[in-house]
């Protein structure tokens, strides 16, 4: 009976997790911008208050521009997440961009870390990058094949190189005699492109005893 009941639990316990998994798969891309409309509920809460207090001290606070575009871009991906999936990771990559160069802001204050040359200053705020950081860990596996694809050099750019160094290596060759050529040929020992090199080489003279 007990060994039933045991059972049972594991069984139920796989169960939950193949229901659970799905779900995180499904909605784990969307916690980047959680958080932001996180900070974006704390602000329009503040600004309800009309004050905000800084190191002591009582200010008056409102929402401004930055914080109203704010608020338009985390509603628009949100859509965009639910009716639009298509067009969700452009939202993401606008988001980062309009945050990182300042021009929205989801926070009450706007701050940023970072180093300064005399008066060039170099900044990033500390909740844009953890935006960046949950957008990649949410989405490594599709950033990761954007990335190598960027990256990764065409077909034709691929046979292009193939072909150069195959003219290179028969620009080597070229003094070796038949003789020489069939026996690197039948050794097969060297490189794909320098074989490719003295078979061509080999069809050319047309005396070959050896050009597969």
């Amino acid at each position: 009976m007990h060994r039933q009941s045991a059972n049972r639990r594991i069984i139920f316990g796989f169960m939950n997790e193949a229901l659970q998994l799905p779900l995180y798969k499904r909605y784990a891309p969307l916690l980047p911008v959680l958080v932001l409309a996180g900070c974006c509920i704390s602000t329009i809460v503040t600004a309800l208050g009309g004050t905000v207090e800084l190191d002591g001290t009582t200010y008056g606070f409102a929402l401004t521009t930055k914080h109203y575009g704010a608020l338009a871009a985390t509603a628009a991906s949100v859509v965009s997440f639910f009716w639009l999936r298509k067009y969700y990771k452009y939202f993401l990559a606008l988001i980062f961009v309009l945050g990182f160069c300042g021009l929205i802001n989801f926070t009450v204050t706007q701050t940023s870390v970072g180093i300064g040359f005399d008066e060039l200053r170099i900044g990033l705020s500390p909740l844009m990058l953890l935006f960046g950081v949950l957008v990649y860990a949410t989405n490594s596996k599709k950033i990761n094949r954007f990335l190598a694809a960027l990256v990764k050099p065409s077909d034709k750019k691929i046979a292009q190189q193939q072909q150069e160094e195959v003219e290179e290596f028969k620009r080597k060759f070229s003094r070796k005699s038949t003789e020489e050529l069939e026996q690197i040929v039948a050794d097969n020992k060297l490189v794909a492109n320098a074989l490719s090199a003295a078979r061509q080489l080999l069809r050319e003279r047309g005396d070959a005893k050896i050009v597969a």
